[in-house]
């Protein structure tokens, strides 16, 4: 009784918390994504909103920060379920539902969830999520409070579209879809932490595109911003979009955890390779790069690529200035 008491409080002061502040939509997402994980007891809280076929992680607070930006398969996911059922869904083990991926509930560490459409005008606009790597962690009790939650969260909804608004603008680079620099440096400071925490070693491949000023002065900016979304194609494709960045004009990253410099050079051999295969800006569009393994450093780790970029660019000229 003294539980569902403290959790019933924790609803309301959440729900005056929003209601007296001057929170934009974003850092009310934010907000109540804490409050769910804290009040569950959940070790990750998701607000997932529907792209097409897919739903992508807009917020992400607790263990699931690191895959902000992430995107799952609409169908195969149990928050996509609930969405399109208009329903709370509950599972207790991911590896014996069979609603759920159980490689992509692995990807993130999910073992048991709690699924809760968040709605807007009577639609269901998106869908917060708690979960934890053990099975059976919630029970009805939390289900309940999540509920509460939602409906706290849903009062205060302005228009849906705000939606789209918060998980877009502040993240996401406009041109190309990829996730942008500011989602780069956060997210480069909790893979170091994660690298950190469990000794794994965390990659890093820093490009940018040789021949793109020339495309632009050529032929103008139109065909310039048509390579970009080029390369993001290519990206897209080699599924390393989760963890890729546009973090300048035509410079652009992918983080790489759990791998070493070895496996690093491969996968931007590879990307390289592709994208010379793209044939971007009429074949005259090529990517050099510049690789870096560390073990919990994020700031050395984005030096020692940059440096190993600027030193592949020295050497492409080389030949030029001979």
């Amino acid at each position: 009784m003294e539980a569902s008491r403290d959790r019933l409080m924790a609803i309301i002061r959440t729900q005056s918390e929003i209601a007296a502040s001057d929170l934009d939509t974003e850092q009310v997402m934010h907000l109540v994504a804490k409050r769910a994980q804290e009040i569950t007891g959940a070790t990750s809280a998701v607000i997932e909103l529907p792209e097409g076929e897919e739903m992508v992680y807009a917020v992400t607070c607790g263990e699931a920060t690191p895959y902000l930006g992430i995107r799952m398969d609409r169908r195969s996911t149990l928050s996509g379920l609930a969405l399109d059922r208009d329903q709370v869904l509950f599972c207790e083990d991911t590896e014996i539902d069979p609603r759920v991926d159980r490689r992509a509930s692995r990807r993130v560490h999910l073992r048991s969830m709690i699924c809760v459409p968040l709605k807007h005008q009577d639609r269901s606009v998106g869908v917060l999520k708690v979960y934890s790597p053990d099975p059976r962690h919630f029970g009805e009790a939390e289900v309940e409070t999540l509920n509460l939650l939602s409906e706290a969260m849903s009062a205060h909804l302005a228009h849906a579209s705000l939606f789209e608004v918060a998980a877009k603008e502040g993240r996401t680079d406009a041109l190309t879809g990829l996730l942008n620099r500011r989602a780069y440096e956060e997210r480069r400071v909790v893979e170091a932490a994660r690298s950190a925490r469990y000794g794994h070693p965390l990659a890093l491949c820093i490009f940018d595109l040789d021949g793109f000023k020339a495309v632009n002065d050529r032929y103008g900016h139109t065909a310039g911003d048509a390579v970009l979304q080029g390369v993001a194609k290519v990206i897209d494709s080699s599924r390393l979009t989760d963890d890729a960045f546009r973090i300048g004009g035509d410079e652009f990253a992918v983080l790489m955890p759990q791998t070493t410099l070895d496996g690093a050079v491969i996968a931007a051999n590879r990307l390289t390779t592709r994208l010379a295969e793209a044939r971007l800006g009429d074949g005259t569009v090529t990517a050099s790069y510049g690789v870096a393994s560390t073990i919990g450093d994020a700031l050395s780790l984005h030096d020692a690529a940059d440096r190993a970029l600027i030193d592949a660019k020295r050497q492409l000229r080389a030949p030029a200035a001979g």
